[in-house]
């Protein structure tokens, strides 16, 4: 692809040229050019477009030729290749700092269950720790369920996914999307993968940014299982959780009616 890239923009013009007319920024396409990264499918689109190509031709072998023997990899530099997709888009637009993510429990319509999310951003990529479980009692329901997740925070059609691994236990994967709440407070409302001891299931998420001066140890404080009604889950997070819950509902009224 890179080679065929780097042909179609020495018959337009210069590489700052193409860039600008196909509204991609510079040092991004550059990566396109040395086959650093790989266009998302939209941007692969507006670049057949543009040249008059179709995808195939975009990505087909020069004619006669062959593919370049691929060097030794190792497992490290493998998951980098496999990775590198999410992070050739700009970097999710949600902003350093402690969150609260408030978690319907399945089977179980009268208990939620907070967690704290830690997000930064680490040069190009914005990754998000997230603590389950630190201050339950281990009489609780959930004590078995404590878990300490990392992964990458990835920006897709106004989705803000939380894909990571949990560091503890069986280390399984975890997925948490959210789109903004159209309301004047900075709220997240969406669905969550979990695991139970069942297997997989699915939550309604809402995750609302921590008060100005919350602490780590402050937000791990909040990490645990709390009844519906609790007076410590205020109005708006209460209520954004029963219309997300609605939602999941009809999703997969949707999606699994045979």
């Amino acid at each position: 692809m890179a080679s065929n890239l780097q042909r179609l923009v020495a018959e337009i013009g210069s590489a700052n040229y193409v860039s600008r007319e196909l509204g991609i920024n510079r040092q991004q396409f550059e990566k396109y050019l040395k086959g650093r990264s790989l266009p998302s499918r939209a941007t692969t689109s507006r670049i057949c477009a543009y040249f008059k190509i179709s995808e195939e031709m975009l990505f087909a072998l020069p004619e006669g030729g062959t593919a370049a023997a691929p060097a030794p990899r190792t497992a490290g530099s493998s998951c980098e290749t496999i990775l590198q997709p999410l992070f050739s888009e700009p970097a999710a637009s949600i902003k350093p700092g402690i969150y609260f993510v408030w978690l319907t429990v399945p089977t179980r319509a009268d208990q939620i269950v907070c967690a704290p999310v830690f997000i930064q951003r680490q040069g190009d990529a914005v990754t998000f720790r997230r603590v389950t479980g630190s201050a339950e009692s281990k009489d609780r329901l959930w004590w078995h369920r404590v878990g300490d997740h990392k992964g990458t925070v990835v920006e897709r059609l106004n989705w803000i996914i939380l894909a990571g691994v949990n560091q503890r236990g069986n280390l399984e994967p975890s997925m948490i999307r959210l789109k903004w709440v159209p309301l004047s407070s900075a709220v997240l409302g969406g669905h969550a993968t979990i695991f139970t001891p069942t297997g997989i299931s699915f939550a309604a998420a809402c995750m609302r940014p921590a008060p100005a001066g919350t602490t780590f140890r402050q937000a791990l404080r909040q990490s645990r299982q709390y009844d519906h009604n609790d007076i410590a889950i205020d109005s708006i997070t209460r209520m954004v959780l029963d219309q997300q819950r609605q939602e999941l509902r009809d999703l997969i009224a949707r999606d699994v009616s045979l």
